[in-house]
């Protein structure tokens, strides 16, 4: 993943109608593939309004999806996992199979923000 703001679609269909333009060009000036005055103004508002800007950032750990579970786990070495619900968006954060912290309906860049942490915390232990 390259540099780019994450935000929710609401905010995405806030900057189509506020700039005038497109799903496509919004799209292109969040992932930076855009440069022009207009990019630049939706970048901007796109952070004022929440967005995270994320560069490159790709969690070291092994990932698994499961299906009938509707969950998602990464696991973080040999002592630390986190937890994705797939249908509310809440997360559990484990250590030593012991729960340590869970948050409820996160989002995705908050989620990316949360993986770096966990990351980190991984490493210390």
């Amino acid at each position: 993943m390259s540099k780019q703001i994450l935000t929710d679609k609401e905010t995405k269909h806030f900057l189509m109608k506020a700039f005038g333009c497109t799903q496509q060009f919004v799209w292109q000036a969040l992932t930076f593939r855009r440069d022009s005055e207009t990019a630049r103004r939706i970048r901007v508002l796109a952070l004022k309004r929440g967005g995270k800007l994320v560069d490159g950032y790709v969690p070291k750990c092994e990932t698994t999806h499961e299906e009938v579970e509707k969950t998602m786990t990464q696991t973080f070495g040999p002592r630390v996992k986190l937890v994705v619900d797939k249908e509310t968006g809440d997360v559990s954060v484990y250590v030593d199979g012991q729960l340590k912290d869970s948050y409820k309906n996160i989002t995705v860049p908050d989620l990316m923000q949360l993986q770096g942490e966990v990351q980190l915390m991984a490493a210390a232990l």
